[in-house]
Protein backbone atom coordinates (compact mmCIF):
# COMPACT_ATOMS: atom_id res chain seq x y z
CA UNK A 1 0.00 0.00 0.00
CA UNK A 2 1.39 3.40 -0.90
CA UNK A 3 1.93 6.14 1.64
CA UNK A 4 -0.66 8.32 -0.10
CA UNK A 5 -3.32 5.61 0.05
CA UNK A 6 -2.50 4.83 3.70
CA UNK A 7 -2.74 8.52 4.54
CA UNK A 8 -6.09 8.76 2.77
CA UNK A 9 -7.47 5.73 4.66
CA UNK A 10 -6.21 7.17 7.93
CA UNK A 11 -7.92 10.50 7.23
CA UNK A 12 -11.19 8.80 6.28
CA UNK A 13 -11.21 6.61 9.41
CA UNK A 14 -10.33 9.59 11.61
CA UNK A 15 -13.21 11.66 10.21
CA UNK A 16 -15.58 8.68 10.58
CA UNK A 17 -14.52 8.09 14.18
CA UNK A 18 -14.98 11.78 15.03
CA UNK A 19 -18.39 11.79 13.35
CA UNK A 20 -19.44 8.79 15.47
CA UNK A 21 -18.32 10.11 18.84
CA UNK A 22 -18.79 13.88 18.64
CA UNK A 23 -22.43 13.91 19.77
CA UNK A 24 -22.29 11.44 22.70
CA UNK A 25 -18.88 12.67 23.86
CA UNK A 26 -19.96 16.31 23.58
CA UNK A 27 -23.14 15.64 25.55
CA UNK A 28 -21.17 13.81 28.24
CA UNK A 29 -18.64 16.63 28.58
CA UNK A 30 -21.39 19.23 28.74
CA UNK A 31 -23.16 17.30 31.53
CA UNK A 32 -19.90 16.88 33.48
CA UNK A 33 -18.81 20.52 33.15
CA UNK A 34 -22.21 22.08 33.90
CA UNK A 35 -23.16 19.80 36.78
CA UNK A 36 -22.82 20.98 40.38
CA UNK A 37 -22.79 17.38 41.66
CA UNK A 38 -19.43 15.73 42.26
CA UNK A 39 -18.62 12.04 42.13
CA UNK A 40 -17.47 10.23 45.27
CA UNK A 41 -13.91 9.99 43.94
CA UNK A 42 -13.86 13.71 43.15
CA UNK A 43 -15.12 14.60 46.62
CA UNK A 44 -12.41 12.39 48.15
CA UNK A 45 -9.68 14.09 46.12
CA UNK A 46 -11.05 17.51 47.04
CA UNK A 47 -11.10 16.61 50.74
CA UNK A 48 -7.55 15.20 50.74
CA UNK A 49 -6.24 18.20 48.79
CA UNK A 50 -8.14 20.78 50.84
CA UNK A 51 -9.87 22.06 47.70
CA UNK A 52 -13.12 23.97 47.61
CA UNK A 53 -14.65 22.90 44.26
CA UNK A 54 -17.02 25.86 44.19
CA UNK A 55 -14.35 28.55 44.73
CA UNK A 56 -12.87 30.55 41.90
CA UNK A 57 -9.12 30.57 41.37
CA UNK A 58 -7.43 33.94 41.41
CA UNK A 59 -4.54 34.76 39.12
CA UNK A 60 -2.06 34.65 41.99
CA UNK A 61 -3.20 31.18 43.07
CA UNK A 62 -3.04 29.99 39.49
CA UNK A 63 0.49 31.39 39.14
CA UNK A 64 1.62 29.60 42.32
CA UNK A 65 0.08 26.35 41.12
CA UNK A 66 1.77 26.56 37.72
CA UNK A 67 5.15 27.39 39.27
CA UNK A 68 4.84 24.59 41.84
CA UNK A 69 3.88 22.08 39.15
CA UNK A 70 6.79 23.21 36.99
CA UNK A 71 9.23 22.89 39.89
CA UNK A 72 8.02 19.38 40.72
CA UNK A 73 8.24 18.46 37.02
CA UNK A 74 11.83 19.71 36.69
CA UNK A 75 12.91 17.87 39.82
CA UNK A 76 11.20 14.64 38.72
CA UNK A 77 12.70 14.81 35.22
CA UNK A 78 16.15 15.60 36.62
CA UNK A 79 16.00 12.57 38.91
CA UNK A 80 14.70 10.40 36.09
CA UNK A 81 17.49 11.43 33.72
CA UNK A 82 20.16 10.91 36.39
CA UNK A 83 18.87 7.49 37.43
CA UNK A 84 17.52 5.95 34.22
CA UNK A 85 20.71 4.06 33.32
CA UNK A 86 20.69 2.32 36.74
CA UNK A 87 17.44 0.49 35.99
CA UNK A 88 18.37 -1.18 32.71
CA UNK A 89 16.21 1.10 30.59
CA UNK A 90 16.87 0.00 26.97
CA UNK A 91 16.64 3.56 25.58
CA UNK A 92 18.54 5.26 28.40
CA UNK A 93 20.92 8.06 27.58
CA UNK A 94 24.21 6.67 28.95
CA UNK A 95 25.97 8.51 31.77
CA UNK A 96 24.20 11.84 31.56
CA UNK A 97 25.90 14.34 33.85
CA UNK A 98 24.24 16.61 36.37
CA UNK A 99 24.39 19.84 34.37
CA UNK A 100 23.20 18.11 31.20
CA UNK A 101 20.34 16.45 33.10
CA UNK A 102 19.31 19.77 34.65
CA UNK A 103 19.47 21.56 31.28
CA UNK A 104 17.41 18.86 29.57
CA UNK A 105 14.79 18.74 32.35
CA UNK A 106 14.43 22.53 32.40
CA UNK A 107 14.21 22.68 28.62
CA UNK A 108 11.42 20.08 28.52
CA UNK A 109 9.38 21.86 31.20
CA UNK A 110 9.81 25.29 29.58
CA UNK A 111 9.23 23.80 26.11
CA UNK A 112 12.48 25.17 24.71
CA UNK A 113 13.86 21.69 23.85
CA UNK A 114 17.55 22.51 24.24
CA UNK A 115 18.73 18.93 24.32
CA UNK A 116 22.46 18.60 23.75
CA UNK A 117 22.11 14.99 22.61
CA UNK A 118 20.24 13.26 19.84
CA UNK A 119 17.44 11.55 21.74
CA UNK A 120 16.04 9.80 18.69
CA UNK A 121 19.25 7.89 17.92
Amino acid sequence: MSDTLAGFFFLVTLVAALALVHKPLGDYLARMLESRRHLVVERGVYKVGGIDPEADQSWSRYLRAVLAFSLVSVLFLYAFLRLQNHFGHPYAVPRMGGSQSWNTAASFVTNTNWQSYSGEN
